[in-house]
């Protein structure tokens, strides 16, 4: 068996966010990813099966370390519907402290077929106290609606697109011009009193 060198490992997954943001996932292959890491051909076979393994793998890192501190940023809010802000600005944020990693996310998000449902699943328990935030924010009554795939698209959508096209023309974003968007969200998906 080879020995594992994190360094190489790390140069071959930093290519992969490269290769995402320069060229488009779909078409990253291993000798591609080999050329841009440094590395032999062969290499990133020592870390990884194969593509799809690969490429889930990395998306779990990627997952663990964007919802690092999640919980603790929700239990920052005293009301459902401020937890439920702090979940999705606690995204923003890292997103923006991670560009690379965060345009990887959508890349594998605009390509699911590219990783295992497992995959998937894993990086969506990962999230769950999200989940648990939107739940609670639901049983107050003042969500507009309960419908968890529009509250998520009304409450990610406007924020990641900012980010997104940033992302695309190479201009930086702040965290705090994301908080603005999901403030305006948020007011957009609660009723009025």
């Amino acid at each position: 068996m080879r020995k594992i060198d994190e360094g190489k490992k790390n140069r071959i997954k930093q290519a992969v966010f490269e290769i995402a943001r320069d060229e488009g996932i779909a078409g990253l292959s291993f000798g591609k990813l080999a050329k841009r890491a440094g590395v032999s051909s062969g290499t990133p076979y020592v870390y990884y099966q194969d593509k799809t393994d690969m490429l889930g793998k990395i998306y779990l890192d990627v997952k663990t370390l964007v919802d690092e501190g999640l919980q603790a940023d929700i239990d920052q809010g005293k009301t459902p519907e401020e937890r439920l802000f702090n979940a999705v600005n606690h995204f923003a944020k890292q997103l923006v402290a991670h560009q690379l990693e965060a345009n990887y996310l959508a890349a594998i998000e605009d390509n699911p077929q590219l990783v295992t449902a497992t995959v998937l699943q894993a990086g969506n328990q990962l999230a769950a106290p999200l989940k648990v935030a939107f739940e609670a924010a639901a049983a107050t009554g003042r969500l507009k609606t309960t419908n968890p795939e529009t509250v998520m698209a009304l409450l990610f959508g406007p924020f990641t697109m900012v980010l997104r096209q940033r992302f695309a023309i190479d201009q930086p974003v702040l965290a705090s011009e994301l908080e603005t968007v999901i403030q305006f969200s948020m007011q957009g998906l609660l009723k009025n009193r």
